[in-house]
């Protein structure tokens, strides 16, 4: 299991190269490289930019295995949708030339299923629709697109994200279990992470008080952690130890950030270890 983060937090504030530094100074071997920011999802860099980039990583023992599509995916206006799938696809072609293999990619939620039944099937035969048109894209690019657990969507409860994934029925797609999602929609993280079991290809790992989605470092919030490694173990999940924690980095004073990333480190290392153990027991 290699230690891995998205770039929230230092990527503004000391650019992509001093970030992949920082990061492999720290002892991370993965980054969650955030092609929601608007210049990885647009024409801002040519191929031979990610290429570059991907190389430059790659020196400094640093992979890119997973990435972050722009979101949210859909909107009631029509237009914007069709420019946001545009983007999204550009996303995964970026993504295939920095060599990562998944692309988390949000459900859509322009609707509220939270209403009722009719919003609820509604908001699912939308989801499944919008999923099916990316598998052409995800087998040219040879990425899996991980469907998120998300608030407010038909993927905030387990069942809601199994019942999408068996609909789709596709290799194209895995899943991305994100903790302090599970936390926030009322659910049993531990619980939540076995019932998804095998499903999982991906995590979010974050922690927060229970309502408000908080993105800080475990810990911070309420999350026990300890049944967390033991369900994702139990699960036989086989991906790595990936933080969403940019909330927790950007309320650190600039001048200590690159020590941050050394302490968010240590937090990460003690997890992969209480992973391990539940794992060999």
């Amino acid at each position: 299991m290699k230690l891995s983060s998205n770039f929230i937090g230092f990527h503004n504030e000391f650019g992509i190269e001093r970030t992949i530094d920082l990061f492999s100074d720290a002892g991370f071997e993965a980054i969650d490289f955030n092609a929601d920011l608007e210049e990885y999802h647009t024409d801002a860099h040519d191929e031979n930019f990610y290429k570059r980039i991907r190389q430059y990583a790659n020196e400094k023992g640093v992979a890119f295995e997973q990435t972050h599509a722009p979101f949210d995916p859909t909107f009631l206006d029509e237009e914007k949708t069709k420019r946001r799938f545009e983007e999204i696809v550009k996303s995964m072609k970026h993504s295939f030339l920095l060599g990562a293999k998944m692309v988390v990619v949000h459900p859509c939620r322009h609707l509220d299923c939270n209403k009722g039944k009719h919003e609820y099937e509604l908001m699912f035969e939308y989801n499944y629709s919008f999923y099916k048109k990316l598998i052409p894209y995800a087998e040219e690019y040879g990425v899996k697109v991980a469907i998120e657990n998300n608030p407010q969507s038909v993927t905030k409860s387990p069942e809601g994200l199994i019942e999408l994934m068996k609909a789709l029925n596709n290799k194209a797609f895995t899943v991305c279990y994100d903790v302090g999602h599970a936390n926030i929609c009322a659910q049993d993280p531990a619980e939540m992470a076995r019932k998804l079991g095998s499903l999982i290809g991906c995590i979010h790992v974050h922690d927060n008080d229970g309502i408000h989605d908080n993105h800080t470092l475990p810990y911070q919030g309420i999350i026990d952690w300890e049944s967390v490694m033991c369900a994702l173990a139990e699960g036989g999940y086989e991906g790595n130890m990936n933080y969403e924690a940019g909330i927790f980095v950007n309320r650190v004073p600039l001048d200590l950030r690159p020590e941050s990333a050394k302490y968010m480190a240590k937090v990460g290392k003690y997890l992969i270890e209480r992973f391990n153990y539940y794992k060999n027991r």
